[in-house]
């Protein structure tokens, strides 16, 4: 790999932007070459992941914590199994509304750091958590494991999905006895098992693999006796859920504004040691502001955009930490509906998308290696297999990723009967007229990818445009894409995805809510029954079917990854510890918010 040059580059004549917002001069900070993982490694080197520096907290200082985003905050904090955005999600954390009672170790499998251990046996296809510290919810009642036992069966109740709940997945319904239960056969799950002092629940498996100990069973309690009694279908609209959210986190609810702002108090009875921080205020900043707001000291933390990064290399009164991007960002071909009734996706023959030809095609037009050069100066770069970097281990590295080859994709039209008009636009082989729909959010750098991503496909021949002509909200894409089942106006969505420490993708791609293609088949799901199997155990198995999995989706198109990322937070100066690998490797006790200090009254300003 050619060695990196950090420097601010000349433009890139390459890349014309039009696809620039403000149609500035774009420069490119990290230039390389080489393998992705290689390239993620080496600008990482460039950035610290943790911070100690011993300096003093400043007692009754507020932590000001700012979440990029243009749109309004969804606001469902209070119930781990209804969350749904990751922004949420960040917020339900401070709160330990979402939050797990087993950790991880470095290998994102379970770790024994946690507030329960675990142990299990194969053949008995057992799996045991048993609390090993005292805690209690945030009105002081105690956490048991009568209250994971409860949130497995409000994940099993029958009304789950139409509440809008998408974690009842396989494999938590691998558990012994849930169907019984979500079909009505049953008043219990029999495969769990409370001891009498509630202080370990005991889980009994169809199948035992070892999926399930990358987090393949859910692990965050929800508060039984906060939701207990209400009906499954009306705990999205119960108070604890937006009003008044009770966790076990470092922080506790004090107030929110919808969609932009929560006050959060310390939590003096916190496990792992009473936090630092008296007061922290999370609060929506549109992207194109971070800047700015960071500069003036509004803002302790807050994660940086990578496209405005060129402009602010050395900032002075706040600076900048990395890590690996958790996720890739993605094109997803819409390929059927859901089945609510039965919690399944179903294959439409009839959707325009459903030609594998077309797919691969265009999942070869774009030059994804330019564009995060580009646009997102080097802080993005093509995505180098169907996983991410956190499961390099399972990683089949022969699997061919897309690349940009358009005299490749303008052959597969060819061979496949798509012919050429007069005005420069395939027609379908039977002579009509070809336009794919593109549901495309609104965002500080959604003109550039639009611009970027048709001309692209403009240049093989494909004609692109907007869903409704226009830019829509991230939650009503979402909202339709999921629950309007005869939508059939959308035939192409973007998104990013951030994926936790399981590298099964079928928590994502199979039969879920989340699969946003809504592709099956009979050779994906058998793929699945395969890795979720005991015969799993056998490591050299493990990876065959992993490598089996990236070629199918390679071969079937129904996603194609774009680009990982290196994520830089921007940090004020007076914050005193942060461990930008919390919660992903490093145990809570050692690395978590309650560590987190303030070394001055107020965020310093440029």
């Amino acid at each position: 790999m050619k060695k990196f040059l950090k420097m601010a580059a000349g433009p890139l004549a390459a890349l014309a932007l039009a696809a620039c917002p403000g149609d500035s001069v774009v420069t490119a900070v990290f230039v390389a070459e080489g393998h992705p993982i290689e390239v993620m490694r080496e600008v990482l080197t460039h950035f610290p992941n943790r911070l100690d520096t011993g300096a003093a907290h400043v007692p009754g200082s507020i932590f000001q914590y700012g979440i990029g985003r243009d749109t309004p905050f969804i606001g469902i904090v209070g119930a781990s199994l209804f969350y749904t955005e990751t922004n949420d999600g960040t917020i339900a954390e401070f709160m330990g509304t979402y939050a797990s009672l087993i950790e991880i170790n470095e290998f994102n499998q379970f770790s024994n750091e946690g507030v329960a251990r675990f142990e299990f046996d194969v053949p008995s296809k057992m799996l045991r958590f048993i609390m090993q510290e005292e805690v209690s919810w945030h009105d002081g009642v105690p956490l048991t494991m009568r209250d994971l036992y409860y949130t497995f069966h409000v994940m099993a109740d029958p009304d789950y999905s139409a509440a809008g709940g998408v974690r009842f997945t396989a494999a938590n319904r691998n558990i012994r006895g849930i169907m019984d239960y979500h079909n009505g056969l049953a008043d219990s799950i029999s495969g769990l098992i409370l001891s009498d002092n509630d202080r370990t629940l005991t889980i009994y498996f169809d199948e035992f693999s070892p999926d399930i100990l990358y987090f393949g069973i859910w692990t965050y309690p929800m508060p039984r006796h906060i939701f207990e009694g209400t009906p499954v279908l009306d705990i999205p609209n119960h108070p604890g859920v937006r009003a008044n959210p009770i966790g076990w986190g470092p922080f506790k609810y004090v107030s929110h504004v919808p969609g932009e702002s929560f006050l959060l108090e310390r939590n003096d009875d916190y496990v792992w040691g009473r936090p630092l921080i008296e007061q922290l205020v999370i609060r929506r900043v549109p992207l194109e502001l971070i800047p700015a707001a960071m500069e003036a000291g509004e803002f302790d933390y807050v994660v940086f955009p990578p496209h405005l990064y060129a402009d602010f290399q050395n900032p002075t009164n706040y600076f900048y930490m990395g890590n690996p991007g958790r996720g890739y960002s993605h094109f997803t071909f819409r390929l059927g509906h859901f089945d609510f009734e039965n919690s399944r996706n179903v294959f439409d023959a009839h959707r325009p998308m459903n030609n594998v030809h077309l797919r691969r095609a265009m999942a070869l037009a774009a030059d994804e290696h330019l564009l995060g050069q580009t646009l997102y100066n080097g802080l993005q770069f093509t995505a180098g297999s169907f996983l991410v970097p956190r499961h390099e281990a399972f990683m089949d590295m022969s699997v061919p990723m897309f690349g940009h080859d358009p005299a490749r994709a303008n052959q597969i039209l060819d061979d496949a009967g798509f012919r050429m008009g007069a005005d420069g636009y395939r027609t379908w082989p039977d002579g009509r007229e070809l336009t794919v729909t593109w549901a495309l959010s609104t965002g500080a750098t959604s003109e550039a990818l639009y611009l970027f991503y048709t001309e692209a496909w403009r240049d093989i021949g494909i004609r692109v445009e907007l869903w409704q002509g226009i830019y829509h909200d991230i939650n009503f894409i979402w909202d339709t894409m999921d629950y309007d089942t005869d939508n059939e106006e959308i035939d192409l969505y973007n998104a990013s995805w951030n994926i936790g420490p399981n590298p099964n993708p079928f928590g994502i791609w199979g039969h879920t809510v989340w699969n946003s293609s809504r592709y099956t088949s009979d050779e994906w799901d058998a793929l699945q029954a395969r890795l979720e199997s005991e015969a799993a155990w056998d490591h050299d198995y493990l990876l065959q079917v992993y490598s089996d999995i990236q070629w199918y989706m390679y071969e079937q198109v129904f996603f194609f990854p774009l680009r990982w990322s290196v994520v830089l937070t921007a940090i004020n100066n007076r914050v005193t510890f942060m461990d930008m690998d919390i919660g992903i490797s490093s145990p809570l006790k050692r690395s978590g918010w309650h560590l987190v200090g303030l070394s001055a009254a107020q965020p310093y300003a440029r």
